[in-house]
């Protein structure tokens, strides 16, 4: 016995008298046996085994004892991690079972077998991990066990975070819903070797956002399906989250049934194995929506409208709409840019782009659905269409006194610089909110009645959806006075003509707001017109407190009352000038002096904070002063000579200035807790981007029909010889997107061969220069010469050859050595140039101004003016980009043709990421021929710049090359 059998025997007297309570003589005999046995095994394991059974023996049954021990002591392989794993275990038997059966129990015994078998302390670390886990389930962990024991054997390096996801998204499950979620991922796990912690985390992201009803068709579907195909299981569960934004579960359920019919079908094959991999390959597009069948069942019954699928559509409808082209994007893309727009839900415009929900699914029905996607577009084009960020401070309105033009007030916007007219105008106010929401109730209700106007062909759905804007509105009686009166501006704009409601005490301004808005309804007045109706209305309202009155205290407004038509002297000019000023005076004050604040606050505490009126979902998101500024950098014909001097001016603190005083801003004090500072200077970096990425778009990048490029869409199939699909790396989402570029390959027409002469005999002092740098810089290879007269070694061949020639009678052949001599240069070369539009510009004098190149200023003319410098034949006075583009290659081609060295040369434009085109000049394995000097003379400036495709096109060409080195010049 072991000289420790002592400290056993304590813990065995200590622990004998309760255990004989629970077992019968015989048992307890059998119990001491096995302690006896155990000393001789481990006294640590004997002691954790007497001291754990008196507990134990509450949860075991007699005919138990022997496999509880078996269980626990099979953990012991010799070691003292081993014996302290099967302490630990025989410790724990207590507590476990106060939540899991005794069959369960030993299933958990096997799952800490199989840990222990890879590491001990995973061992362990799970039995603590357990006790808590199994208590949170409360009696209900069978299959959690089952789990853990599948997943020690398929995925035990993931144990520790199953447990953490079990803990994290499993025990909060109703019952039901976990032992279902955890039995499927059991399957998963086994059929298909699917991450079951990954079935867990989307089933409960999925199960969250479902009802009790659709749960149990939810499972449903998942166990049909992983019996058919686990790793469509896997996808099912991806893309389930998407189908749910555009159709029922019941829809959704008709989609499943028909993918399961596609697996099912019979389909002619060779041999049976075949035939289940085809049927693989069907299911696993079907459920990944790759397949069109797929797409197309879901279209069939979905009622919503994806941007996506629409986008060419409401692009041409704009074309048609204003006669220029006007870009169609998600909403989000603009959000992400975190330029001064925050939401994703609305649809806007930068005043070059309008910006829309990526899905509308507002009705049950597609055509309804399509019907707000065009209102909701058309309210955005009309914003670009009918000038409202065309906005002149100095211009005059046609309906009402220019207000603007005041002395006091033109007195004190005169001594700061603004970016923007608008931003200018809007300094005119105190209460900078109040401005801005009555300009855009104003300017939008100009914006449809221009609309009605001029588009009769949408004024039904229009209408329509303009009605159903006034639903879920908040009620007038609600409201404080002065956001009760902006609700009641609100509805009129949107049509409501019966029950409505003013404040008694203010009917008379609420006619006088109406008649504000009757005159800016006109088909005739532009955007100085609600300018000048904002300045009259903010004079109205500012002057009332934003206080809550009783339900009787407001009375019916009726909106077709002819009592009050407008009259621009109802409004006194001296009047709303001092009432400004007056604000002004008092906001200074304040600004310095803060002692008179306490008089006040007894005054304002019945006043509530002014807050801007609830969104108009069809309208969208406006932002003027920021549209103003973006829309300046598109170069419109009567803005380009004023930009570009105002452009060099533009600085970061110009831009703060600008954005701390816009109301436009508010959103960011709202909607976030980070400070103001911070969440501003982050703005306004990512702002000055923008404009600096605008300004080199406009000024290298063509128009009209090159502009094409939709950047959505799926994958590309290329079908047609020539042409090859690559991936594209999207810096956004940090992947790359599959097959998402086409490349069509050309062969360079000829042209004449004279330019390539020329280019050498000015030249000529260059060429020795070239060609030993390409001797220095390309790495040359040793090889093995044989058959020499002398050298480093015999040749054995050439020695057995000229022994049997003596032999035979024949005069052998005296090279009988070999060396190895520095003689080839295995090396390829392919040279790939930009041919984009841009290469057109001049070199020589590119200190000069426009003017003094010739360079036109209005952008359509401005590539007109590129593209007839494209064609060859004319004479000119000036060295173009591309022009050193071809001299640079004819230079370097000569010198490797000297050399013998392997070499192509390429180019790429193009338009769009349907069409790369990749121009072949000469191939590598192409022989160097009086064709290649004529292909040379016709590169030419093209379209835009899509440089990834190119290249990755270039170096699969370079691959197939047999040579040792290769090498790509990007030109």
């Amino acid at each position: 016995m072991s000289p420790r059998s002592w400290e056993a025997s304590i813990d065995y007297f200590n622990s004998s008298v309760d255990v004989q309570r629970h077992l019968p003589s015989a048992q307890f005999i059998s119990w001491t046996k096995i302690g006896t046995k155990l000393c001789k095994l481990s006294i640590d394991i004997a002691k954790s085994y007497f001291l754990s059974s008196p507990k134990a023996m509450l949860r075991i049954r007699p005919r138990h004892l022997d496999d509880w021990v078996n269980l626990s002591t099979k953990l012991y392989k010799g070691t003292w991690k081993s014996a302290k794993l099967s302490s630990g275990f025989f410790e724990s038997t207590s507590y476990l079972m106060e939540y899991i059966s005794f069959e369960e129990w030993a299933k958990y015994a096997e799952f800490i077998n199989n840990l222990s078998k890879r590491s001990y302390d995973l061992a362990i670390e799970s039995l603590d991990l357990s006790k808590s886990l199994f208590e949170k389930l409360d009696n209900d962990s069978g299959e959690t066990i089952n789990l853990l024991l599948d997943s020690s054997e398929k995925n035990w390096k993931d144990i520790k975070i199953i447990f953490d996801t079990l803990n994290a998204y499993m025990v909060e499950m109703e019952s039901f819903s976990r032992n279902q979620v955890l039995n499927l991922a059991r399957k998963l796990l086994i059929t298909g070797n699917i991450n079951s912690i990954d079935t867990m985390k989307k089933s409960y992201s999925i199960l969250s956002k479902i009802n009790n009803e659709e749960k149990d068709l939810f499972f449903d579907m998942a166990k049909s399906l992983s019996s058919i195909s686990p790793k469509s299981t896997n996808d099912f569960f991806d893309i389930l989250p998407i189908l749910l934004e555009k159709i029922n579960f019941q829809q959704i359920k008709t989609w499943h049934s028909k993918g399961i019919n596609i697996f099912q079908s019979n389909y002619q094959k060779d041999d049976e194995e075949s035939l289940q991999k085809y049927r693989n390959e069907l299911i696993e597009d079907f459920f990944t929506l790759k397949s069109k069948e797929s797409r197309d069942i879901i279209d069939s019954l979905s009622s919503s409208i994806e941007l996506t699928k629409v986008k060419d559509i409401i692009r041409n409808y704009s074309l048609a709409l204003t006669g220029r082209e006007i870009e169609v994007k998600e909403s989000s893309q603009l959000a992400e840019k975190n330029i001064g727009w925050f939401g994703d839900e609305l649809a806007t415009t930068e005043g070059s782009t309008i910006f829309m929900p990526s899905i509308v699914n507002r009705y049950l029905s597609k055509d309804k659905n399509f019907g707000f996607l065009k209102v909701i577009s058309t309210h955005q084009i009309g914003h670009i269409e009918f000038g409202s960020f065309e906005f002149e401070f100095t211009k005059k309105s046609i309906f009402f006194e220019n207000l603007r033009n005041n002395e006091e007030i033109n007195a004190k916007i005169l001594d700061n610089d603004y970016l923007t007219d608008l931003s200018k105008f809007f300094d005119i106010f105190s209460d900078k909110k109040l401005s801005l929401d009555l300009f855009t109730i104003f300017e939008s209700t100009r914006v449809d009645s221009h609309i009605f106007s001029h588009y009769l062909g949408i004024s039904n759905i229009y209408t329509d959806i303009r009605k159903s804007a006034l639903t879920n509105r908040p009620e007038i009686k609600d409201l404080p006075t002065r956001e009760a009166l902006i609700e009641l501006l609100i509805r009129i704009s949107l049509g409501q003509k019966s029950k409505l409601l003013t404040p008694i005490d203010y009917s008379n301004e609420a006619k006088k707001l109406k008649s504000l808005l009757k005159t800016i309804a006109s088909d005739i007045a532009t955007v100085e017109d609600s300018a000048e109706a904002t300045i009259r209305a903010y004079h109205l309202l500012s002057n009332i407190k934003n206080e809550q009155v009783e339900e009787e205290d407001f009375e019916d407004f009726d909106p077709d009352d002819s009592d009050q038509e407008f009259e621009d002297e109802n409004f006194q000019e001296d009047e709303i000038i001092k009432s400004l000023f007056s604000e002004f005076y008092k906001n200074n004050q304040e600004n310095h002096d803060s002692t008179d604040t306490s008089e006040n606050l007894d005054n304002d505490d019945l006043e509530n904070d002014y807050s801007s009126p609830q969104d108009i979902d069809y309208r969208g998101e406006f932002k003027p002063e920021l549209s103003q500024l973006l829309s300046q950098m598109e170069y419109s014909d009567n803005q380009m000579d004023e930009f570009n001097s105002n452009n060099e001016s533009i600085t970061q603190e110009q831009l703060e200035e600008m954005l701390k005083n816009s109301p436009e801003m508010e959103q960011l004090d709202h909607d976030a807790n980070q400070s103001d500072d911070s969440q501003l200077s982050e703005v306004i970096e990512n702002l000055m981007k923008e404009l600096s990425n605008r300004d080199i778009d406009n000024t290298q990048n063509d128009s009209g029909s090159l502009q094409h490029v939709d950047e959505d869409g799926g994958p590309l199939t290329a079908t047609e010889a020539g042409s090859y699909t690559y991936d594209e790396w999207d810096f956004r989402a940090a992947e790359y997107k599959n097959n998402w570029c086409m490349i069509n390959e050309k062969v360079m027409p000829d042209g004449e061969s004279e330019f390539y002469k020329k280019t050498l005999n000015d030249n000529s002092h260059l060429l020795f220069q070239i060609k030993k740098q390409f001797e220095l810089f390309i790495p040359e290879m040793y090889r093995k010469q044989k058959r020499l007269i002398d050298g480093e070694e015999h040749d054995i061949d050439a020695v057995l050859e000229a022994v049997i020639d003596l032999k035979s009678g024949i005069t052998p052949d005296e090279k009988l050595y070999w060396r190895r001599n520095k003689h080839e240069r295995s090396v390829s070369v392919a040279f790939l140039l930009d041919l984009s539009a841009s290469t057109a510009e001049a070199i020589d004098d590119a200190k000069k101004t426009s003017d003094e190149w010739g360079a036109p200023d209005d952008p359509v003319e401005y590539m007109a003016w590129l593209r007839s410098k494209r064609t060859d034949g004319i004479r000119r006075a000036y060295k173009r980009i591309v022009d050193v583009e071809k001299e640079g290659i004819s230079l370097l081609v000569n010198s490797l043709e000297n050399l013998g060295d392997t070499y192509g040369i390429y180019g790429f434009s193009g338009y769009g990421r349907e069409n790369v085109e990749f121009y072949t000049i000469k191939e590598l394995d192409e022989k160097f021929t009086e064709v290649i000097p004529k292909r040379i003379d016709r590169i030419s400036p093209l379209h835009a710049t899509r440089m990834g495709p190119a290249i990755r096109h270039t170096i699969s060409k370079l691959a197939e090359s047999d040579t040792k080195s290769k090498f790509l010049f990007l030109i």
